[in-house]
């Protein structure tokens, strides 16, 4: 044995990646039959199994535990070097996550400049919710992701912090109602929604949830119907939103922290996508000093 085919490498990366022969096949666009052959021709030239079967699944073995290390190294290296060498070459799909709520702000720059820049790439959006984002990007079935960050700080790579706005329709007055009527995301996912609520009941405001939806148009819907308030991202807030502020009586917002996710070990196409968003939003936070600075 005088070299390891690196093809054969990405096939088991991708096996271990994706938890199974099959969901790999449908990852890296091959058939199972494709993938179990390539894996069994790496097993035959190392003259050792790399997969235990069991009741419990697909599991490495020690064997596989001690390639699998330098695989993902090796397809890293290669990728660095033909990103260097050949930039313009880079080819494959990345699936972007990020939450709706972003799709009309960094959904578009996304496809349209970077998709220019790097013709050779196909990029994918995926909308779902942050903590739905994050188990999607651990299991494989995402490549990078945009996310609101909850509980744990350290979640991600830091892109910025993002205000909060309370908003309205330009004709209704749904904030003079007692109790103010809300429209909100889902409790189970929404990690605006406790900085919400826990902003009322300090400011000792009663409030009820009018209207509940898991998708943004749907809220703006409601608000454009004058039927209740809601706080969005500020990046989000549109010329039909009537902002509201503190002589409106509501009580200011703590922002969220939004955060890119990056694998350990991505594609050097998901390199170069992280690298773009870093850029995008560098780009936006200058602008947003200057605009500040201009006041």
């Amino acid at each position: 044995m005088r070299h390891l085919d690196g093809d054969a490498l990405a096939t088991l990366v991708a096996v271990v990646d994706a938890g199974g022969f099959t969901a790999a096949a449908h990852r890296i666009g091959r058939t199972q039959a494709g993938v179990s052959n390539a894996i069994a021709r790496l097993e035959d030239k190392l003259g050792k199994k790399l997969f235990d079967r069991s009741r419990r699944g697909l599991h490495l073995t020690e064997t596989g535990e001690i390639l699998i290390g330098y695989a993902r190294r090796m397809i890293a290296i290669e990728d660095e070097a033909l990103a260097a060498l050949q930039p313009e070459a880079l080819t494959g799909r990345v699936r972007v996550g990020m939450p709706d709520d972003y799709l009309g702000v960094f959904g578009t720059p996304l496809i349209e400049r970077f998709s220019a820049q790097n013709p050779r790439i196909q990029v994918e959006i995926l909308c779902y919710f942050s903590s739905e984002l994050e188990t999607r990007v651990d299991q494989g079935e995402i490549d990078i992701a945009i996310i609101t960050r909850g509980n744990d700080p350290a979640k991600g790579e830091f892109l910025r912090h993002e205000p909060l706005v309370w908003c309205a329709s330009q004709d209704g007055r749904p904030e003079l109602q007692k109790p103010l009527p809300l429209a909100l995301f889902p409790e189970k996912f929404c990690r605006a929604r406790p900085i919400i609520l826990d902003a009322l009941d300090r400011a000792g405001l009663p409030w009820r949830v009018a209207w509940t939806s898991s998708h943004l148009p749907s809220i703006q819907t409601a608000i454009g119907l004058g039927k209740a308030v809601t706080a969005l991202p500020a990046s989000v807030i549109s010329p039909a939103h009537r902002q509201l502020e503190a002589k409106d009586g509501l009580p200011s917002l703590k922002p969220v922290d939004l955060a890119l996710l990056v694998p350990q070990g991505a594609r050097a196409a998901v390199r170069r996508m992280a690298s773009f968003i870093r850029s995008e939003f560098q780009v936006a936070s200058g602008e947003e000093l200057l605009r500040q600075s201009d006041l």
